[in-house]
């Protein structure tokens, strides 16, 4: 036996027992909870699926047992795993505001450009009663989906160029930009003189390659981790959109936990989307900094560009509003407010 066969067949039986230990845990578990998403395993959303499972682990040691997927290796695409988390295959799945604009619209309130001024008031608003309204309003429709949690999943979205170097409104004229399919995604573009092309996040490199694209709405954390540098060599950082994630918990599945398990998964739930935030921010800077190094020139947003770009873009809450009756906006508005008030620092003088 050669000493290569003899390495093959030793791979093959590690192999083979790790994947008993696996199963022999699945099935000593009461419980399975399944986890799937399209991002790798490089990615915030695989962070935080590893969180929830510690600190799961760690309430209920091995009644439950969770098995993640990343990289669609259970459901291909959107549309396949949210079909099955309707459907009760599958117990969690994540969700980008654009991600979720196709089943329930008014969610892309939060979407709506220059939002959110930092962190500390997009955690404050997402951890706060507007979304936990939406969730029960999704859930009361009968989607069959429970929200759970809002973290993180790569930052801020900004502007990544290929080559044309963006300091104002006018240098979007006419250019082609990569959105997700969501209608205010594209709608926002249009009101800056581009032209939107919806493309799934998956076939942005390819796109970008082949020149089909002058730039994409995504993160520096997207722009690094998928080696769109590669393409991109120029960063608007205007932080327009905060990437919420939204993770969801099959109705399905959730009827079938006992009360005790649920309580646990509520919060392990909190544990994901505190790891996922961290994660986001801790990764940005390492990503600037490597763009940088690589030859990518960054702008910062400055004071007077902002208000430029929300006048632009300020159209975008009627086009909203037209579309969505109702008080979300009016919520959010609120909510914004009330959580920058909480963030501001105070006078020690008075």
């Amino acid at each position: 036996m050669t000493v290569t066969l003899r390495r093959w067949l030793l791979a093959v039986v590690v192999l083979a027992c790790v994947a008993g230990i696996v199963g022999s845990r699945a099935q000593q578990a009461e419980i399975t909870i399944r986890i799937a998403f399209l991002a790798s395993q490089d990615d915030e959303d695989y962070i935080g699926a590893v969180a929830f499972r510690e600190a799961l682990r760690q309430r209920l040691g091995d009644r439950v047992a969770v098995q993640i997927y990343p990289s669609g290796q259970f459901c291909g695409n959107e549309r396949e795993c949210m079909e099955a988390l309707q459907s009760g295959i599958l117990e969690m799945h994540q969700t980008t505001i654009g991600g979720l604009a196709g089943l329930y619209g008014p969610a892309q309130v939060f979407d709506l450009p220059y939002t959110f001024a930092d962190d500390a008031v997009a955690e404050c608003v997402f951890d706060g009663e507007v979304p936990r309204a939406m969730g029960e309003a999704i859930l009361q429709q009968g989607l069959g989906l429970r929200l759970m949690a809002v973290g993180n999943t790569g930052g801020w979205r900004s502007f990544a160029m290929t080559e044309r170097r963006i300091t104002r409104v006018a240098d979007l004229a006419g250019l082609r930009i990569r959105t997700l399919p969501s209608a205010l995604e594209q709608e926002m573009v249009r009101e800056l003189g581009a032209s939107p092309m919806a493309l799934p996040f998956s076939e942005i490199y390819t796109a970008l390659g082949a020149g089909m694209l002058a730039g994409t709405k995504n993160s520096i954390q997207d722009v690094m981790g998928m080696k769109f540098d590669e393409h991109i060599r120029h960063l608007f950082v205007d932080r327009h959109a905060y990437m919420a994630s939204f993770w969801w918990y099959s109705e399905q599945g959730w009827q079938r936990l006992p009360p005790d398990v649920q309580q646990a998964v509520r919060e392990a739930f909190v544990a994901l989307a505190a790891a996922t935030r961290r994660a986001a921010k801790d990764r940005e800077a390492p990503a600037l900094a490597a763009f940088e190094t690589g030859g990518g020139t960054i702008d910062y947003i400055t004071d007077a560009q902002r208000a430029e770009f929300r006048a632009a873009t300020a159209p975008l809450r009627e086009w909203y509003a037209s579309r969505y009756p109702g008080d979300w906006l009016r919520r959010v508005d609120d909510a914004v407010a009330a959580c920058g008030a909480r963030a501001a620092p105070t006078d020690p003088s008075t």
